[in-house]
């Protein structure tokens, strides 16, 4: 969650703002055309995203969907009682980042209770604000909200705090509470394998236990795959596809399989038709395309694959209590990406070259898709 500040000696209204952009003043609601522009919140990475604008006569900060080619389609929504109060919100979510202030307690410690009292000190850091009852224009008197505070700042609230929920590992990169995938994806749909379900390739010791002991869900929405049977290396999944009539319009003959790939045992999929291979020697992640001939890391190992289902469906169950996708789903997708770099790097590091295309981060802003 980042804003992007106004740097020049003056600020302009959103009337001129909009004669800038090319498009027409007259479009836009008169209510509107006065606010002053104050700056950008900014989304995946650097990109501008929605209008941050001040009410001179009130002193109350909102975000702004703003559309210079249909400018009477404008939208405001709340976001702070002032530019003071703004700056303070802010410096709280970055004092979470860092576990400072009155989060530093939260220093070193893991699991679901650290998880709730990260949400509890933030929502009540949110909330201590004078957001006050009028001047929040078409939102109206804040005793009418459905929420206390604005989508924007529930975000940061629930989403945040979900980083706690696991302490580094010992052999595998994240020590995940016992029974934490059970609790989401039900224990019903857990699959656990059997010693020899795994392949010979698979010699990585943690990854074994991991998949006889903890298991993964049979679905996990975004991720497919174990099923209660012998796990491939990925030659004998490419031969047995080619050899069913089902896929054959996959193949074309040319496809060449990627180097080490005795090593690789295939683990599952993903939704965009995609192969989540083990590396059997190191219990490293990563993704194929039918028929590729080079991989690309998608998680870090096992434990942050976990993690990231986990995290997603958690984030699936709070969007129905607080409502978030609607008009800040980039914020919320980038708030996901940033929990997710911080317990594993790996997944969100940035593309390295034109085959190296990080698949959660590029997902989780598919709104189109409604991955969040």
């Amino acid at each position: 969650m980042n804003l992007r500040p106004l740097t020049g000696p003056s600020l302009s209204t959103l009337r001129d703002h909009l004669v800038v952009r090319g498009g027409d003043p007259a479009e836009l609601d008169p209510d509107l055309a006065e606010l002053l522009l104050i700056g950008h919140l900014i989304v995946e990475g650097d990109e501008e995203a929605d209008e941050v604008v001040l009410d001179g006569a009130t002193g109350r900060v909102f975000s702004m969907w703003l559309y210079e080619k249909r400018p009477s389609g404008a939208e405001l929504f709340p976001l702070a009682p002032s530019v003071g109060a703004l700056a303070r919100l802010l410096a709280t979510v970055d004092d979470f980042r860092g576990l400072r202030g009155r989060f530093a307690g939260l220093a070193g410690r893991t699991g679901p209770e650290a998880v709730r009292e990260g949400e509890r000190l933030l929502l009540a850091a949110f909330t201590e604000e004078a957001w006050g009852e009028e001047g929040w224009g078409p939102a109206g008197p804040r005793s009418g909200w459905e929420q206390p505070i604005p989508a924007f700042w529930r975000i940061a609230a629930v989403i945040r705090p979900l980083g706690l929920i696991a302490g580094p590992g010992r052999d595998v990169a994240l020590q995940l509470p016992q029974g934490l995938l059970d609790g989401v994806f039900g224990a019903e749909n857990m699959v656990r394998l059997t010693d020899d379900q795994l392949p010979s390739a698979l010699v990585h010791t943690p990854t074994r236990r991991f998949l006889t002991e903890v298991g993964l869900p049979g679905d996990g929405f975004m991720f497919y795959g174990l099923e209660p049977a012998p796990l491939a290396t990925l030659p004998q999944a490419w031969a047995a596809s080619q050899g069913d009539p089902r896929p054959a319009h996959l193949w074309d003959g040319t496809g060449q399989l990627p180097p080490d790939a005795e090593h690789l045992v295939v683990l599952g999929g993903l939704v965009h038709d995609l192969d989540v291979l083990i590396d059997g020697r190191t219990g490293a992640l990563s993704y194929t395309e039918t028929g590729a001939d080079h991989v690309v890391p998608v998680n870090a190992d096992i434990s942050t694959l976990a993690f990231t289902l986990w995290l997603h469906q958690r984030e699936k169950a709070l969007d129905e209590e607080h409502d978030m996708t609607g008009d800040f789903y980039h914020q919320l997708a980038d708030t996901m990406i940033e929990v997710l770099a911080s317990v594993d790097p790996t997944a969100c590091r940035p593309a390295e070259g034109p085959d190296d295309y990080r698949y959660w981060p590029e997902v989780f802003h598919d709104e189109a898709g409604g991955v969040l």
